[in-house]
C-alpha cells in the first residue's frame, strides 16, 4: 500500500496553519502523517500545534528563519526518513484547493514509470530564456496528463520518495523565490518525469479566474524586495544547470526592467532599480541566503 506523508514549512502563521492543516486531513486521501517544519521566531507556532493532540502532527523547529527552500529541503528527508512513499510538500497558506486533489493525483502515479514529481498545476519552462511558459487550455482539454517542467508552488506539489533516495533536494541558500523551480529542474535533469492531471489543472484555471489570463509585458510589483531574489535565484540557477543562454537573456531581460519603473514614479523607479542592481551585486558576489527582508516597506 502506497504511504502518503507530508510536510508544510510555516513562519509565524499559528493560525493560518491551523486552517491549512485542517484542511489538508480533510482531504478524501490524507497523509497519514504531516511535519510541520517551523522557521518562526518565537513558541507561538509549537503550542498551537500542541493544543491539536493529533498524533499524525510532528513538529520541527529549525531554529532560525530557513525560508521556504530551507525548510522544504529538511521536511523531504524528514518524509522520507518516516517511510512516506509519496511526500506532500505543503506551505502554511496555499492548502489543496479541493477535497479530493491528493486523491486524483496518486491515481496518475502510474501513467509513467519514471514519474518524480505529481501536482495539480504545473508549466513549461524556457531554459534558453529562463522565463516560465503558460500552457494552453486547448493542450490541457485535450489529454487526461501531461508531463511539464516545473509544478507550481502551492498546487499540491507530491514528491516521489525515490527523488529524495537520489539526492535531490531544494537549495537551502536560495532562501526564498524559485525553489520549486530549481527543484523540478534538478528532479528532471535526472531523469524523473512531472506529470499533472488536466482535468485539476483546468478546475484551479477556474477557481483561481486564470482561464483567460495573458501575462503582461511588464506590471507593478507591490513587493520589490521578492523581485530581488527572483533574479537573483534564477541566475544562480542558471549557473548551477550550466545554463549560460538562460543567464545570458536574464541579463539582457532585466537590465531594461531596472530603467522601466520609472514609469510608475521616482520612488518606485529608485526602489526597482536599487532591488535589481543589488540582485546582479550578489549573483557576481555570490551572496546567497537570506539576505533582503521580505517585508513590504516600499511607500
Amino acid at each position: 500500500m502506497t504511504r502518503l506523508g507530508g510536510f508544510i514549512v510555516t513562519y509565524n502563521r499559528p493560525q493560518v496553519l491551523l486552517s491549512t492543516i485542517q484542511k489538508v486531513f480533510d482531504q478524501s486521501h490524507p497523509p497519514e502523517l504531516l511535519w510541520i517544519v517551523d522557521n518562526s521566531d518565537n513558541l507561538e507556532t509549537d503550542h498551537a500545534i500542541a493544543s491539536l493532540l493529533d498524533s499524525r502532527l510532528h513538529y520541527y523547529r529549525m531554529g532560525y528563519n530557513a525560508g521556504p527552500a530551507g525548510g522544504a529541503a529538511v521536511g523531504l528527508q524528514l518524509c522520507a526518513e518516516s517511510g512516506m512513499d509519496w511526500i506532500y510538500w505543503g506551505d502554511d497558506n496555499d492548502p489543496p484547493f479541493q477535497i479530493d486533489c491528493f486523491e486524483k493525483l496518486l491515481a496518475i502515479r502510474n501513467d509513467n514509470h519514471f514519474v518524480g514529481i505529481l501536482g495539480a498545476v504545473g508549466h513549461f519552462f524556457d531554459r534558453k530564456k529562463g522565463v516560465i511558459k503558460r500552457i494552453q487550455s486547448r493542450l490541457l482539454e485535450k489529454k487526461e496528463t501531461l508531463e511539464v517542467d516545473t509544478i507550481a508552488g502551492g498546487m499540491c506539489m507530491l514528491v516521489n520518495r525515490r527523488v529524495v533516495d537520489e539526492g535531490i533536494l531544494p537549495d537551502p541558500e536560495l532562501f526564498f523565490g524559485f525553489e520549486e523551480l530549481d527543484f523540478c529542474l534538478k528532479v528532471s535533469r535526472k531523469g524523473f518525469s512531472l506529470l499533472v492531471d488536466c482535468k485539476l489543472f483546468l478546475e484551479a484555471r477556474e477557481r483561481f479566474n486564470k482561464t483567460g489570463f495573458e501575462r503582461p509585458i511588464y506590471l507593478k510589483k507591490e513587493n520589490l524586495n521578492r523581485e530581488y531574489y527572483s533574479l537573483r535565484n534564477l541566475l544562480f540557477i542558471s549557473d548551477s544547470l550550466t545554463l549560460r543562454s538562460m543567464r545570458n537573456n536574464l541579463i539582457l531581460k532585466w537590465i531594461p526592467k531596472s530603467f522601466f519603473g520609472f514609469r510608475y514614479g521616482p520612488i518606485y523607479g529608485v526602489k526597482n532599480f536599487k532591488m535589481i542592481y543589488l540582485a546582479f551585486n550578489h549573483y557576481l558576489r555570490g551572496i546567497k541566503g537570506e539576505t533582503v527582508s521580505l517585508r513590504n516597506d516600499q511607500n
